[in-house]
């Protein structure tokens, strides 16, 4: 190699040391049980603290979709930004009669078969419990949040929160079946992190519903 090459060589290794030396920021939240057994389908979203100067960075996102699939609500829980839409599908060839039955946005509808739709806007946060008026063992749930760093957990207790802001922020972790008062457990964060933030939840978990009608009786009659 010449002295040309030699000197172009020096500052691209000297480059990739000092990438290689840059402190990585995290992504990952790890929700466990008290067991240090991961919990799967929860809910995990970050709350800006009152003193926290970081401004919220919005991800323009399209209409969430829940379907109504074998007489159950796919997904079970959905959670969604303040000021979005969602989708209401019936991917079945019954209808359905959708309806909340609590929760800050109140609505009921049919969805006539064979992938009917229905669209609304929710501008209020708060949990939203959903129930079906012809298949009455049907339950899902909305969770409207005021922030956009919000997902929800995969089999192995994990969720990836990207793009989030400098600052100190609660982190809130809910689920409608987590037996504690409004039905979350919270910490505390400062972000960048420097590692993947493990959270244990002690409070126990209920029993989700089956989803299952327990017999093949379908009352159809004014639908």
């Amino acid at each position: 190699m010449g002295s040309k090459g030699i000197k172009k060589f020096i500052p691209l290794v000297g480059a990739m040391i000092a990438a290689i030396g840059l402190p990585a920021s995290a992504t990952e939240i790890v929700v466990h049980n008290a067991d240090g057994e991961p919990m799967s389908g929860m809910v995990v979203y970050l709350q800006a603290d009152a003193t926290n100067q970081a401004t919220k960075v919005d991800t323009i996102r399209e209409p969430i979709e829940i379907h109504q699939y074998n007489k159950q609500f796919t997904p079970y829980i959905t959670v969604i930004q303040k000021g979005y839409q969602l989708q209401f599908i019936n991917d079945d060839d019954i209808t359905h009669h959708i309806y909340s039955a609590s929760g800050p946005k109140r609505f009921s509808f049919k969805l006539k078969k064979d992938n009917a739709q229905k669209q609304m806007l929710f501008d209020e946060t708060g949990h939203i419990s959903m129930g079906c008026n012809i298949h009455d063992w049907m339950s899902g749930h909305v969770l409207v949040v005021d922030t956009p760093h919000f997902g929800v957990t995969d089999e192995q207790g994990t969720v990836n929160l990207e793009q989030v802001a400098d600052g100190h922020y609660q982190v809130v972790i809910w689920h409608p079946q987590l037996l504690s008062q409004d039905n979350i457990a919270t910490s505390v964060g400062q972000w960048p992190l420097t590692q993947a933030m493990t959270i244990s939840v002690a409070a126990p978990m209920a029993d989700i519903p089956t989803q299952q009608s327990l017999d093949d009786f379908e009352f159809l009659e004014g639908y």
